[in-house]
């Protein structure tokens, strides 16, 4: 089994995308193959909606090749999930959101939760998307800031780790939340120190959508064209 995982930035490194593979590979079976790629042209960050549009477009026709390719899951690399419902219409091999299946995962686990993201000025748009979500609407207490770039948690993890810490601290005591989603997927991995630290589960989605993605190329479990109507590119798009 293959599992592509596609970057919605197009600036993070070969050696960076190689240690992503070895990070997320310990959520897999023994025998499963994992790919990471960034798309080719786009935003080097997705900072705002504007990002996230133009990233869409390039994740479709990733997307596409690596169901080509001979890929059994596509997992698109970001809380956002962006351009799922574009990529699913294009491909019929499961396509994973880790936003979306995440919050699924803490409807099952969770009475309140918090969704960290990265700084400030993203928490306008991360609320208005989860809000549509009636698993936030019911659950999610708040949206918070690390006030850390996405560039800078790529390099900085000692900084990251302890941004993360006290803003989840402040979420227990003001909120009494019992759940943290890590809402950026460059907090990968700091859910381990977080609950030993703090009374709290800590949902970290880009394990969750990969080990999702393998469940689902097992058993089946892909959108369908009923949901899904295949792209017949009528509109004559580049593709």
């Amino acid at each position: 089994m293959k599992i592509k995982v596609i970057m919605t930035d197009k600036a993070m490194d070969r050696a960076t995308m190689d240690l992503r593979e070895d990070m997320l590979s310990t959520a897999l079976s023994m025998g499963v193959e994992i790919s990471v790629d960034c798309i080719k042209k786009g935003p080097d960050e997705l900072d705002c909606n504007t990002d996230e549009a133009f990233a869409a477009a390039e994740l479709v026709k990733e997307a596409i090749k690596a169901e080509k390719e001979g890929f059994d899951a596509i997992v698109i690399y970001c809380f956002s999930d962006v351009g799922i419902d574009a990529v699913r219409e294009n491909v019929r091999i499961p396509v994973i959101g880790p936003g979306e299946t995440t919050l699924a995962v803490a409807n099952m686990l969770c009475n309140r939760f918090v969704v960290i993201t990265t700084e400030s000025v993203n928490i306008p748009r991360t609320y208005r998307r989860l809000i549509r979500n009636g698993i936030a609407r019911e659950k999610m207490t708040s949206v918070r800031a690390l006030d850390i770039p996405i560039g800078e948690i790529r390099v900085n993890p000692q900084a990251t780790a302890e941004y993360l810490k006290a803003v989840c601290k402040k979420a227990v005591e003001e909120e009494q939340a019992d759940g943290v989603i890590l809402g950026c997927l460059g907090m990968a991995s700091y859910g381990e120190m977080l609950e030993k630290e703090l009374p709290v589960k800590v949902l970290d989605p880009a394990f969750i959508a990969v080990a999702y993605a393998e469940m689902c190329a097992r058993l089946g479990l892909a959108h369908i064209p009923a949901v899904y109507p295949p792209f017949q590119n009528l509109s004559h798009v580049e593709l």
